[in-house]
């Protein structure tokens, strides 16, 4: 129950704090959410993706191939510099919400801070499209730019993978499909960004601490699924329940594994770390004092997304240096 979870508003930062406040408003004089709430999410996120780093062109593109015949993608160049690494941007929103609109400003800001072509990936929604079709369009836009990143002014061969909330499950489980089926990734895949992330976890102790009306995250209990997501019969598999189901013993690309201390899926987070560290996979673990779940989007009054951004950039370039001296 709600009432038996820690009063969440007491042990956040005060910029959170504000931004809780400030989410809690915009839901009271919205009541129609409930009723529209794709719509309505389109409409809140437009205040928190304004102003930002200006990109020196953006481009689209449908990606062809995959589940649904192509994949649209948005891609931003922070600079007219040639080779740019790549870094394939897939957002969250539990499936089910959110598109390149909602997470721009988060991207632009992953472009400055990274000097990467940062290019965002719009898969098809939850129920239109279920498990696994958001993994397979990721897993197509990553083979399509690193077989035609010259096309583009990129370097097909350092690519890395950012997602945050669902969009962290995503790139994962495309990380581990790319090994897995199509025996490849291992010598492109410089790293991956992952942003507060569900791997497979559906209880434990942040999940029963943490979760509320304001990031609307209500954790179900062990061995609860969505099935406007993913069909019984898939739930078995590696890419769904990855720290359960997926080979973590060979072949994963340094991994930047954030969360806030506040975000019911904190344990996701930990476990994953911990399982990857164990057998020696480059990755490091931040975790964020105060803060919620899906914090990338409040950049404009919360100075922690600004620092998680950076913290993943650092990074990638360490990743890289580490990548250029195999």
């Amino acid at each position: 129950m709600l009432k038996n979870k820690y009063d969440f508003m007491k042990k956040i930062s005060p910029q959170m704090r504000a931004v809780a406040e400030r989410v809690r408003a915009w839901n009271a004089a919205h009541p129609e959410r409930v009723n529209d709430y794709r719509s309505d999410y389109l409409e809140e996120r437009k205040f928190w993706n304004e102003g930002g780093p200006q990109m020196v062109r953006t481009e689209e593109f449908d990606v062809p191939g995959g589940p649904n015949g192509k994949v649209n993608v948005r891609l931003h160049y922070p600079t007219d510099k040639k080779d740019l690494p790549i870094l394939v941007f897939v957002h969250g929103g539990g499936f089910y919400l959110g598109n390149n609109d909602t997470h721009s400003r988060v991207m632009r800001i992953l472009a400055e801070k990274t000097g990467c072509c940062v290019i965002g990936v719009n898969y098809v929604l939850a129920p239109e499209a279920k498990f696994p079709s958001q993994i397979l369009e990721t897993v197509e836009v990553v083979r399509y730019f690193h077989q035609h990143a010259a096309e583009w002014g990129l370097d097909g061969n350092d690519i890395s993978m950012a997602g945050d909330s669902g969009g962290a499950t995503l790139i994962f489980a495309a990380m581990l499909y790319l090994r897995d089926e199509y025996k490849e990734g291992k010598d492109y895949l410089t790293s991956l960004l992952l942003y507060y992330g569900m791997y497979g976890m559906r209880d434990g102790v942040s999940g029963r601490m943490w979760g509320n009306d304001v990031d609307e995250i209500i954790m179900d209990g062990a061995g609860a699924y969505d099935p406007g997501y993913i069909d019984e019969k898939d739930i078995k598999s590696p890419y769904y329940d990855t720290t359960m189901n997926a080979d973590l013993t060979y072949d994963i690309p340094p991994c930047f594994i954030a969360c806030g201390e506040c975000d019911p899926l904190l344990d996701n987070s930990t476990v994953l770390y911990e399982m990857l560290n164990d057998k020696g996979f480059t990755c490091e673990y931040k975790v964020y004092p105060g803060i919620m779940h899906a914090f990338l989007h409040y950049s404009r009054m919360l100075d922690a997304a600004y620092d998680a951004m950076q913290d993943g950039a650092d990074f990638m370039a360490r990743a890289r240096i580490i990548k250029r001296g195999k």
